[in-house]
């Protein structure tokens, strides 16, 4: 069974207009998604697409009209990227515990056969507190130094109140292995202002393992919610501008 569990953390580091820096443990799920049910299969709290302390529902993901999660994620890939994309899919992920659900971001990697190299990938991103969806795909490239697939971009999607549109990205992500990094950079007119880093090493997926998480993250996805919120509000009280919505921008005519 390829799919695991990772334990690590999450960080931000903006320097403007004001400083400020956080940093909280998180554990993600990497899902192959031709194995949920086996994944699942005989655990005392946990299970898939039933209720219970931690459960994955298909409903949580890309495109839920489409009821093969890997079908609706390789259509997605195929029409954004311009390519017939075949292959095993994962995806790196929170899961639903005590039947609450939030993910500001979820990874999907298309594979290659023999699942020993992503051939694409996706990110699909959650804003807040708008709670709209947009998913972002890439093709795999290692074609720098340290085997990272990096990609750069203008931005497109109005993700966070307190960063505005005019941001460049760059995106720099390692394969999910015995360790999974995902680096994303910021830009405004040549000048980096804000970091988020996903640093986390793999687990297998065990009884042991699973307990761990449980006991270890109780709340995971509140938790994730209420770090947001928190995080606003000091971003807030240190007079950091807020940018609203580009759709309440538009002139109504």
């Amino acid at each position: 069974m390829k799919s695991a569990l990772y334990f690590g953390e999450v960080s931000h580091h903006r320097k403007s207009p004001k400083k400020h820096d956080l940093k909280y443990q998180v554990y993600m799920a990497h899902l192959f998604l031709e194995e949920i049910d086996q994944v699942f299969k005989n655990r005392w709290f946990w299970s898939a697409n039933h209720s219970n302390l931690g459960s994955f529902f298909r409903l949580d993901y890309h495109r839920p009209d489409i009821e093969d999660l890997s079908e609706a994620v390789r259509e997605t890939m195929s029409k954004q990227l311009g390519l017939v994309c075949k292959g095993p899919v994962s995806i790196v992920t929170h899961l639903r515990t005590f039947g609450y659900c939030f993910n500001p971001v979820s990874f999907y990697f298309l594979w290659n056969e023999e699942k020993t190299r992503p051939v694409a990938l996706m990110a699909e991103i959650t804003n807040t507190p708008w709670g709209e969806r947009y998913t972002k795909c890439f093709e795999w490239n290692t074609e720098n130094e340290d085997a990272r697939s990096d990609h750069e971009f203008h931005k497109e999607f109005h993700v966070s109140p307190f960063i505005g549109m005019d941001v460049e990205y760059d995106w720099r992500f390692r394969q999910p292995d015995e360790n999974f990094q995902a680096d994303m950079l910021l830009r405004e007119k040549g000048y980096l202002f804000f970091t988020a880093h996903l640093k986390m090493k793999r687990r297998p997926i065990d009884a042991k393992n699973l307990a761990w998480a449980l006991i270890r993250f109780p709340l995971m996805t509140l938790n994730v919610t209420r770090a947001i919120y928190w995080n606003a509000l000091l971003l807030r009280l240190k007079g950091c501008p807020f940018f609203s919505h580009p759709k309440n921008l538009e002139n109504p005519t």
